[in-house]
């Protein structure tokens, strides 16, 4: 009979020191938490860049010479899209002009725009790259045909 209570008080205490340590351990992981979602939320290039102003380039095209391409973006989610498509022969439809407001991913590192067509675009220190849907991007040679780069701030 000794041994099953001094078993039981073995036990209770175990089970008691397993008990602050699963506390310490479950303090521990939720600092650990706390630490990666701010950081995630601060260090982006929505919080950490210059990224509005007027980003300009040429961006490849399968059935012409290329799209003549300027966005402008603004700190209150305004942009301005103008497009010229090159070497087409209908005039009216070579040009495309749209404003609207854009929108950040929830990692604020893309952000997407258009009304006729959704375009998404990487935002980088003074250039813009243009990504699919699913935030890949164009790999090898051709990924510099891509970009659009920032002539001016606002």
């Amino acid at each position: 009979m000794k041994s099953i209570i001094i078993l039981l008080a073995v036990f209770c205490l175990v089970s008691c020191k397993n008990e602050k340590n699963n506390s310490k351990l479950k303090t521990i992981e939720s600092s650990v938490e706390n630490i990666e979602s701010t950081t995630d939320n601060t260090y982006n290039p929505r919080a950490s860049l210059d990224w509005t102003g007027v980003y300009e380039g040429f961006l490849p095209c399968e059935d012409c010479d290329g799209i003549e391409t300027s966005i402008q973006i603004d700190d209150n989610l305004d942009y301005v899209l103008s497009q010229h498509y090159l070497g087409r022969a209908e005039a009216e439809e070579n040009n495309l002009n749209e404003t609207g407001k854009f929108e950040w991913n929830k990692q604020g590192n893309t952000i997407s725009l258009g009304e006729r067509q959704k375009l998404y675009f990487k935002v980088s220190q003074n250039y813009l790259l243009q990504v699919f849907k699913d935030e890949s991007k164009v790999m090898g040679d051709s990924a510099m045909k891509y970009r659009l780069t920032k002539i001016n701030d606002l």
